[in-house]
């Protein structure tokens, strides 16, 4: 693994305080371009797919008994967002929810016009950053159609779907728009699936690297992941009590048979936040492992430092002696004094030496 690069986290605009609710804003990241709309006309007899009609046309479009299904990719155009929600007559609330990218994954139900309101927080991998970013996602339910809001263009993150679709004995195709809602948000646990098992990845390697040897890189890479992984768990764990709620509440959007795939789907949810709190042990005791290695190898080298300096200190004892200025000391009138002390330091050193082998301190 490369050099970790600390960035400072973006900066995105948060909801306004002291604003009306219901005020209409774009909250996100800066994106140029047009917002692209396709509509996915499908039933049994097969699919029928329309790119970028004008919104005023879009209603006349939807006119044929098959289900509907209109996607729009990029919501930063806020003027063609707030057609698209006259043209179905969205609630204001919801409005705002779209075009606010902060707001965490959730679900409403609005009774009068008999529409359910889904946010979804949909993770996947930024090829050029190599960074876990997370899409924001809405989807609109209703009896006779289903709207889906992607925060980005041309991410395609409902691919997938589409290809579904083009089988022969399409489940899609055979079911009614509740089994589509119930694909978006299998799309997007699945996407949770692919990002923890990349991270997963990343955590035995770096595992290996620091049980070899651990360098101070390592500390920092542990951390980065640490942060992806809470992020993910952050923007996974209120789909948990969504897909109960979906599940337990009782209305005519969604059928009892998609109820099944939906606590199918409800598994998956807390398989990926199981696997989220084992990475988080795991990353812990690799912090625990690379302080216990630190740890020793700092014990190591002061064990090695307090060997020599006891082999020297009886030797520097020795010349602190004979370095006194006396007049009277026999053995500086030795011949042979300078000759017997330096036999006698080696052999002290020597002794020194072989004693602490023999203890195993060195």
């Amino acid at each position: 693994m490369g050099k970790v690069k600390q960035k400072n986290r973006p900066k995105t605009p948060k909801h306004e305080v002291f604003s009306s609710a219901g005020t209409a804003k774009y909250i996100g990241k800066s994106i140029e371009g047009e917002s692209t709309i396709t509509i996915v006309d499908y039933s049994v007899e097969g699919v029928l797919i329309t790119q970028n009609p004008a919104i005023e046309e879009i209603k006349d479009l939807l006119a044929s008994q098959m289900n509907h299904w209109i996607d729009i990719e990029g919501i930063h155009n806020k003027e063609n967002i707030e057609k698209i929600s006259k043209v179905f007559e969205l609630h204001p609330l919801m409005m705002e929810d779209i075009l606010n990218t902060t707001q965490k994954a959730k679900l409403d139900y609005y009774e009068k016009n008999n529409q359910m309101f889904l946010v979804l927080k949909i993770p996947f991998r930024n090829k050029e950053t190599a960074e876990i970013e997370t899409e924001h996602v809405s989807i609109v339910l209703d009896e006779k159609y289903a709207l889906s809001f992607q925060e980005l263009d041309n991410h395609n993150i409902f691919k997938p779907i589409l290809l579904r679709m083009d089988r022969e004995n399409s489940k899609t195709k055979r079911s009614k728009l509740d089994y589509l809602f119930y694909s978006f948000i299998d799309i997007a646990v699945d996407n949770y699936f692919v990002v923890l098992n990349e991270t997963e990845e990343k955590l035995e390697a770096l595992s290996d690297q620091i049980l070899a040897n651990a360098k101070s890189i390592h500390q920092n890479q542990l951390f980065y992941i640490k942060r992806e992984i809470n992020a993910l768990r952050k923007a996974l764990f209120p789909l948990k009590d969504i897909i109960n709620q979906l599940v337990r509440d009782e209305n005519n959007l969604i059928h009892s048979e998609t109820k099944v795939y939906l606590k199918d789907v409800l598994d998956h949810v807390l398989e990926n936040l199981e696997a989220i709190e084992t990475f988080k042990d795991e990353i812990e005791n690799l912090l625990v492992n690379y302080h216990s290695q630190l740890s020793n190898r700092m014990n190591s080298v002061m064990k090695t430092l307090t060997v020599f300096t006891a082999i020297f200190m009886p030797l520097t004892f020795i010349v602190g002696i004979y370095g006194m200025n006396f007049e009277h000391m026999p053995e500086l009138k030795e011949p042979n004094g300078y000759f017997y002390t330096l036999g006698g330091m080696f052999v002290l050193s020597i002794g020194l030496w072989i004693y602490f082998k023999w203890k195993k301190y060195i």
